[in-house]
């Protein structure tokens, strides 16, 4: 899960280095339009979550014929939010326009989010299948796709965008084809995976037509995966609109600090992917512990979690903290700018723990289909805690990303002790024994 996430955030990380050569005001507009790809992207991720946890109670209450039904209309449902990308896409650049992008970057960045989004129905889709397979505790699979489909984008991309091996150069252009292109057959792949294992659990079910299990009604199936997917979907575009505020406020300040706060964000993604897959694991886990209905194997595997996002991220965190400047050094040498750095990865240092603890416990509550009430309290934990110390303690009081990063220090305190008493308040704990009713998540 660790690789499948690092390669997804790879793919826009590898467009921005290949466009690097076309000059700055290119490598300006393809990040914003990265950024602003995934952002439109989040909602579909929340979708593709519902799969995974439907799937994995369907593997923990022993009803594998169902899972293709599962995934089949969380990739429609993916595909039907994918295509209203597509359409918005077609003419975006008002929106960079809105936000204060440089003039000279914008036609870039409407440029290349036009071209990345002629695949965002089959990415959509790919995201849905992707979390199918996971919740079937299938990770091998997403991640060797998803490091294919980077090799592909990497060689694509470099071809498409300066002319090599008899490629036209489409300049930005061809690089968000070529994403849309390696997003495509990633989804290809995934859906040819899906129908062998449909053949193969037909087959199976047909040997003996008199035992045959029932399978799910597909309308049953879609109101299940949207039931957690939709306000999943909500929380991940909530929370993203919130991070995208903190980053123009930071942005408005200065460039330095703008600059520090993304050195800074590179460089904590080593502990919050691992941290972040490991809460992944646990959602599987639990869903499929409580598809079987035993209470204390969710509950074991969530403790497990806990202790290794936990010892994982204290690591990352000492590591900040003593090699925070060496850290920063590696990445710029302006002496400003690896100040900040420097300060921004002590306060990270602090703050690894408890955003372990953070982790672990939203992913749980998703596996236990407690969904609504953790995803509205998410949003407004991040609204308040996000844009406001960016506003207030980097703009007003002059801590600049310091400031805001206060802010990461808040949220992730405040998410940690109400999901872990969300956690609680369902009934899970060390003692929790095997359960004869779904859990309430009223």
């Amino acid at each position: 899960m660790v690789l499948a996430m690092g390669g997804e955030t790879l793919f826009g990380l590898v467009d921005t280095k290949l466009v690097s050569g076309i000059g700055r005001a290119a490598l300006s507009g393809v990040g914003v339009a990265t950024t602003l790809m995934w952002l439109c992207y989040s909602f579909a991720w929340g979708i593709a979550r519902g799969v995974k946890v439907r799937v994995a109670y369907a593997i923990g209450e022993e009803r594998p014929q169902d899972c293709p039904r599962y995934a089949i209309a969380g990739a429609l449902l993916a595909a039907m939010y994918g295509s209203l990308v597509l359409a918005a896409g077609r003419n975006f650049g008002f929106v960079f326009e809105l936000i204060g992008l440089d003039p000279e970057a914008v036609p870039y960045a409407e440029t290349f989010f036009r071209a990345v989004t002629c695949g965002a129905p089959l990415a959509c889709v790919s995201m849905a299948l992707v979390q199918h397979r996971q919740g079937m505790s299938d990770s091998r699979t997403p991640m060797i796709v998803t490091l294919f489909g980077n090799a592909l984008n990497g060689v694509l991309g470099y071809c498409l965008i300066y002319g090599k091996l008899g490629f036209p150069a489409l300049g930005v252009a061809g690089g968000g084809y070529a994403t849309a292109i390696a997003q495509s057959i990633n989804a290809a792949f995934l859906i040819a995976l899906l129908v062998r294992d449909r053949r193969r659990t037909e087959a199976a079910s047909t040997t003996s037509v008199s035992s045959a299990p029932a399978r799910i009604a597909f309308g049953t199936a879609s109101r299940e995966v949207l039931r957690v997917g939709t306000p999943t979907g909500a929380q991940f575009l909530g929370e993203a609109l919130a991070f995208s505020a903190l980053t123009l406020i930071l942005g408005s300040i200065s460039a330095v600090e703008s600059a520090a706060h993304q050195i800074g964000l590179a460089v904590a993604r080593v502990s919050f992917l691992p941290g972040l897959a490991i809460g992944e694991a646990a959602c599987v886990l639990v869903g499929q512990s409580l598809g079987r209905k035993r209470r204390d194997e969710a509950s074991n595997a969530v403790s497990a979690a806990l202790h290794l996002a936990m010892a994982f991220m204290t690591l990352c965190g000492v590591v900040f903290v003593v090699f925070g400047r060496a850290i920063a050094l590696a990445f710029t040498t302006d002496p400003l700018v690896v100040r900040i750095v420097t300060n921004l990865l002590l306060l990270a240092g602090f703050f690894q723990l408890i955003d372990g603890v953070n982790l672990v416990y939203r992913s749980a509550l998703r596996g236990a289909e407690d969904v609504k009430v953790p995803a509205y309290a998410a949003i407004a934990i991040t609204w308040i805690c996000m844009p406001l110390a960016a506003h207030f303690l980097g703009r007003v009081a002059g801590w600049g990303a310091v400031g805001a990063w206060c802010g990461f220090l808040a949220e992730a305190t405040i998410s940690a002790a109400f999901f872990g008493w969300r956690w609680r308040r369902l009934g899970f704990g060390r003692r929790a024994g095997k359960m004869s009713e779904a859990p309430n998540h009223s």
